[in-house]
């Protein structure tokens, strides 16, 4: 590259009277690399037999317009730079100003001076400590070497970089470049970094946790998956020097912290609250507790879009002045069998303290000591999981001989009386859990549209009493219960309320989904026909007898959910709640920027958005 000196840069641009005056470095150095852009542009542009080895005399109108409205320069001005710079411009390399290159260098000639083309510190130069006294001294560096540290971005693979950490001299609190630390305590910065600090040597790029978030919730990637993907494809060898003394490679632990740091951390932003842990925790414990209350917010007041309504989910009667008059919406809901390990009694939903070993909570732990036969109150013998009964016995050392998975309930069979015929009290079979239980299934509440607006773990069965109380709970904010709860199992629904004479049946109406009212219901049960004939309804249908919601949305949801099922089943129950809700969470936004494409006026319920 012919490389000018300033003064000779000087002279050429004093040509042009008041050019020195109106351009700087900066939209000098701006044009250059703007103009290198675009020289195919300008090659192309010339007449035939042109020698592309020279640069031409003048720019074609297009790039000198552009160049003139980019850097808010006059079309004299304009040239004036292009017959300064135009020999640079030609010869620009930019292999050679990439921030690989830059990388290279500093490889190179930074090794005994602590410096790397990457280098993070706080995002403060000052105290922020409400106690300090002296808050306005500049920080001080706690070592003259920073911390080697990886950082995992898109554009530059994993990178060689420096963490310097800062005290502040008066009140000795200490700032990272994601947190300051104060007595024990971690307090993290308002908003969310760029760079996410999850291991001691390890940060991940924002934009990498949200190509990984989004790689989970469109293809149903694993986490070990997508390290796999960046280390094969990211990666990039010739921004790691042998100087770093620990792997380069992105791993799965690295992924999860991030995903929860960035998520606990997006949801503090929203709620305009500061996230404060205490600091002497492990990475992978440290934010259990911010976890478990998201998780219990969720349980309590459902997802973000939990008023939600547009065109697809809500009718509107409208007058003769198009005013509207009376609006009805209706919810779906269904489950779908995913789950995590839970304790072994049933219904219990206190976690396992370890979902690797234990097959019951902490609070269940005596049950060990009863046989695993279902009803058998018996205490087991020493060295097996069963009592002494021989049918008891042998049904665990069949299984252990089939080498069944442990989490499968095994069977002997019926067992009956000596007698050939049936007995009174029945025909029993014996039955025995030697591993852990799941939970049962996960129970959704879904707008017609496809809008998530709820969730829980059902942990022994999908029964018709937990549902309702799952309707309740999720809609009693009043005036929030809609006009309709479509469910594939409405007349058991009805039947239920109707024996507990609850005024919800005043209000509400219960239709059958329409798929499971035609293909699995009994023509011959009256109060299905009579009460839950989805058909029944008006409000349902449009006038040639087409549905105007979609009733099967929530079996389509389930499609998506059950991609999930691999990935969710050995996890913590925390851990469990708190990606699902994050998954949803991102599929209801992008669920929601469709609906405003497609213009359906997608909004929320006067009076009851919830604002977390």
């Amino acid at each position: 590259m012919e490389d000018l000196n300033m003064q000779r840069i000087h002279e050429l641009l004093s040509r042009h009277p008041g050019l020195p005056q109106a351009i700087g470095m900066d939209k000098a150095i701006r044009f250059i690399r703007l103009t290198a852009s675009l020289k195919r542009s300008i090659i192309h542009a010339q007449k035939p037999g042109y020698n592309q080895e020279d640069a031409p005399e003048l720019l074609p109108d297009c790039v000198h317009e552009f160049l003139g409205s980019a850097l808010d320069l006059s079309d004299e001005f304009v040239q004036g730079c292009w017959d300064t710079f135009k020999r640079t411009i030609w010869l620009y390399d930019p292999a050679l100003h990439s921030s690989a290159a830059d990388a290279k260098v500093f490889h190179k000639h930074a090794k005994g001076h602590n410096l790397a083309s990457r280098s993070l510190y706080p995002p403060c130069v000052t105290c922020t400590n409400p106690l300090c006294a002296k808050d306005t001294e500049l920080l001080r560096k706690t070592t003259k070497a920073g911390r080697k540290v990886v950082l995992y971005t898109l554009e530059d693979g994993a990178c060689a970089a420096y963490h310097y950490k800062l005290v502040c001299p008066a009140c000795k609190t200490t700032f990272h470049n994601n947190y300051s630390v104060y007595n024990r305590i971690r307090t993290y910065y308002p908003g969310v970094p760029d760079a996410i600090e999850v291991g001691k040597h390890q940060f991940v790029a924002r934009d990498v946790l949200n190509m990984f978030l989004n790689l989970m919730l469109i293809s149903w990637t694993s986490a070990t998956n997508c390290a796999e993907v960046y280390n094969r494809s990211l990666s990039k060898s010739e921004n790691q020097p042998k100087e770093w003394s620990f792997s380069f490679d992105l791993r799965s632990e690295h992924i999860w912290n991030g995903i929860s740091h960035l998520a606990i951390l997006e949801h503090y932003e929203r709620e305009g609250e500061i996230l404060t842990v205490p600091h002497g925790f492990d990475q992978k414990d440290r934010l259990s507790e911010p976890i478990r209350k998201r998780n219990k917010l969720f349980e309590d007041e459902g997802q973000p879009e939990w008023a939600h309504y547009c065109e697809k989910c809500v009718r509107f009667t409208l007058n003769d002045k198009g005013e509207a008059t009376e609006m009805v919406r209706a919810i779906v809901s269904d489950g779908i069998t995913i789950g995590h390990p839970c304790c072994g009694v049933a219904h219990c939903t206190e976690p396992l303290a370890n979902v690797k070993r234990d097959r019951f909570c902490p609070g269940h732990q005596y049950v060990l000591k009863i046989c695993a036969v279902e009803r058998c109150e018996r205490e087991v013998e020493t060295g097996y999981l069963t009592c002494d009964d021989p049918i008891h016995r042998k049904l665990e050392e069949t299984r252990k001989q089939a080498d069944l998975p442990a989490d499968l309930s095994t069977d002997a069979g019926p067992v009956s009386d000596a007698c050939p015929q049936k007995p009174d009290s029945g025909i029993h079979r014996v039955s025995a859990r030697f591993g852990r239980r799941q939970t049962h299934n996960e129970q959704l509440l879904v707008r017609p549209c496809g809008m998530i607006i709820a969730r829980t773990t059902f942990y022994g069965s999908e029964t018709v009493p937990q549902t309702v109380a799952f309707l309740k709970k999720v809609f009693k904010t009043p005036g929030s219960m809609p006009e309709f709860f479509i469910y594939d199992n409405c007349c058991g629904v009805y039947n239920h309320l109707l024996a507990q004479k609850d005024p919800l049946l005043k209000t509400v109406g219960f239709p059958v989904d329409a798929f499971h009212y035609d293909c699995k219901h009994s023509r011959t049960d009256i109060v299905c026909r009579e009460h839950c004939n989805p058909r029944l309804f008006p409000e349902l249908l449009f006038k040639d007898g087409t549905w105007y919601f979609n009733s099967s949305k929530c079996e389509q949801i389930n499609v998506w959910l059950g991609g999930y099922h691999a990935i969710l089943r050995e996890m913590k129950a925390e851990r469990y709640e708190f990606l699902l809700d994050e998954l949803i969470m991102r599929k209801n936004r992008a669920l929601k920027a469709k609906l405003e494409k497609e213009d359906v006026l997608p909004s929320y319920i006067p009076g009851l958005r919830y604002n977390s």
